[in-house]
């Protein structure tokens, strides 16, 4: 074979190389390319509506996810329904003028402020299988938020006139303390160990309760952020969530009270609550939608979807589950009975049309 025959053969064999190392390279790079692209998730869309009716307003609501049970505060009711089937398991009576429920860690009672007229103020304690009351506990002037703290074994109710928190011991169910606070307390929300925060609008300020030790641990002002309302928490990542008078939406640690803006909020937001599995924040819109963010980091967060639901629907809770949004509202008309000219114009629930909205994907 001569010179020129060898090198010929050479250049074939390296060609053959050089295209199968190219080719085997193509394939590595789009196959990784394939399996890093994330998959599109399904969108988050109203799955149902269930028409509970009734008459009355509501206040806050809670899950309990391993009974698939949903309690809905009525005015002087509680109502319970089976978030499995809709419907309405049946009610808790005995009550007057209710705001906000906690639920124990033993599945036996439930705890529901009850503010009255406004003259005495009480706990309404009910057991969750019979759906009874059992007992009512006073606390201080007009309570709406309540938490119950896993760590301490405690009721915590938050009075809005008596600008302090109640204590109470939901092994006897009795008042063991009552903690002073510096304003008016709105939302609560608890790491479930020990640690309660409650947010004083008026100053500005988010307040740590210490629930073993029964006093306050610290208060934060979250400048520049004024009048924080809803509440939500992350305990893993150590973050609460609220929204600002003037339309923010900021994450707060809850061991510094260092405040991190997100988004902008909507006019007179509604609910909020943290699904932590999937890193994602709701936040209700009365006028008529839901917003949900995803979070990239605890400094970064986008708006992943608005969900359109129905004007009014403010009221909300999600399940931690399966990321379902259970929100509540009515339609609403004017008052045409014998009452003042602002209360006549007033939107008001029409009777019978009160129902709840389930969002998931």
């Amino acid at each position: 074979m001569t010179k020129v025959e060898n090198f010929l053969r050479y250049l074939t064999k390296s060609a053959s190389a050089t295209a199968f190392v190219t080719l085997t390279a193509a394939c590595v790079l789009a196959t990784t390319a394939l399996a890093s692209t994330p998959t599109a998730l399904p969108q988050f869309h109203v799955q149902d509506q269930w028409n509970l009716g009734g008459k009355g307003g509501w206040g806050f609501l809670v899950l309990d996810p391993s009974t698939h049970r949903l309690y809905i505060p009525r005015t002087n009711r509680v109502m319970v329904v089976d978030t499995q089937t809709g419907k309405v398991i049946g009610e808790v009576d005995e009550m007057k003028n209710i705001r906000n429920i906690a639920l124990d860690d033993s599945g036996k009672y439930g705890y529901v402020t009850d503010v009255t007229d406004g003259t005495a103020s009480f706990v309404r304690v009910f057991d969750r299988t019979t759906l009874k009351v059992v007992t009512s506990i006073p606390t201080g002037a007009v309570p709406a938020a309540i938490v119950f703290d896993p760590a301490s074994k405690s009721v915590v109710t938050f009075n809005s006139r008596g600008r302090n928190a109640t204590v109470i011991d939901s092994t006897t169910n009795q008042v063991v303390a009552t903690i002073p606070l510096a304003g008016r307390p709105s939302s609560a929300i608890g790491d479930g160990n020990g640690a309660i925060f409650v947010a004083l609008p008026a100053l500005g300020e988010i307040t740590r309760i210490d629930a073993v030790a029964k006093k306050v641990a610290s208060s934060w002002q979250l400048a520049p952020c004024s009048g924080p309302s809803g509440l939500a928490i992350d305990t893993t990542r150590h973050q609460l969530f609220t929204t600002c008078e003037d339309q923010k939406l900021v994450a707060v640690s809850t061991d510094t009270g260092h405040v991190t803006p997100i988004a902008d909020a909507p006019a007179n937001a509604g609910d909020m609550d943290f699904d932590a599995k999937h890193n994602l924040l709701f936040l209700a819109d009365p006028a008529g939608s839901l917003l949900i963010f995803r979070r990239e980091s605890t400094l970064k967060y986008s708006r992943l979807q608005q969900v359109k639901t129905q004007t009014g629907a403010r009221t909300m809770v999600v399940s931690q589950n399966d990321s379902r949004a259970y929100l509540v509202t009515s339609k609403f008309g004017q008052n045409t009975g014998a009452t003042s000219e602002e209360l006549q114009y007033r939107p008001t629930p029409i009777p019978g049309t009160f129902s709840v909205l389930i969002v998931g994907r």
